[in-house]
């Protein structure tokens, strides 16, 4: 087949990541000879090589969050913690690493696209995430949540979060109804003081003007 054919049937699978494995089923080669013929298209700007064997269908630049998921798979995963953090305006330091809740295991990823960190979340506290435009980023709330939690879980209480700039219509409430959700006894009262601490020096937007004021954990 050529690579034109090839391309084109890698696009008629209308996914924006594959795996070679994907692509060899589609193709009905071996993996050997899919990886081949993948080295090629990303040779030609077609395709993009993500990691090993994964791979973006076109070779247009993309937003490095988007493919968190694939980097997890099977599980589902989300962009959280300082990450999603700092999209959402709530701080101001850019994390070198990109922050991925998921139900796999834990693990640090190197692409082309740069450096994830991924870390796993038990099923009862996996969630509140928005998807948009390809990705899938926690709320401001849960992406607190998960902070604090996987630094109070990996023995790490007193990890302190940059100075916080929060959103007007931010809900402590919500936080407390997902440390509610953990198991531990231990670990909740760590999360619940770890949130405490976080927003007692925190600031909220003032939906009535450009001052800021002081949040409150109530």
């Amino acid at each position: 087949m050529s690579a034109v054919g090839a391309y084109t049937r890698l696009r008629s699978l209308d996914a924006p990541v594959i795996t070679t494995g994907e692509a060899a089923a589609a193709l009905r080669v071996s993996d050997s000879s899919a990886s081949r013929t993948l080295r090629t298209l990303a040779t030609q700007g077609l395709l993009r090589r993500i990691r090993q064997g994964l791979w973006a269908v076109d070779g247009r630049e993309r937003d490095p969050r988007s493919v968190a998921a694939d980097l997890t798979r099977p599980y589902p995963a989300y962009i959280s913690f300082q990450s999603a953090l700092a999209a959402r305006g709530v701080i101001d330091q850019i994390p070198r690493e990109f922050g991925v809740a998921s139900l796999g295991k834990p693990k640090r990823v190197q692409t082309s696209l740069g450096t994830y960190a991924v870390h796993r979340l038990p099923p009862e506290l996996f969630g509140d995430f928005e998807e948009k435009d390809g990705v899938a980023l926690a709320t401001v709330e849960k992406a607190l949540f998960d902070a604090l939690y996987v630094a109070c879980a990996s023995g790490h209480p007193d990890r302190r979060l940059p100075e916080l700039d929060l959103p007007a219509d931010f809900s402590p409430k919500k936080v407390h109804a997902w440390i509610k959700r953990i198991a531990s006894a231990r670990l909740r009262t760590l999360v619940e003081a770890a949130v405490r601490r976080a927003l007692e020096h925190a600031e909220y937007e003032d939906p009535h003007g450009p001052n800021r004021t002081s949040a409150s954990a109530d």
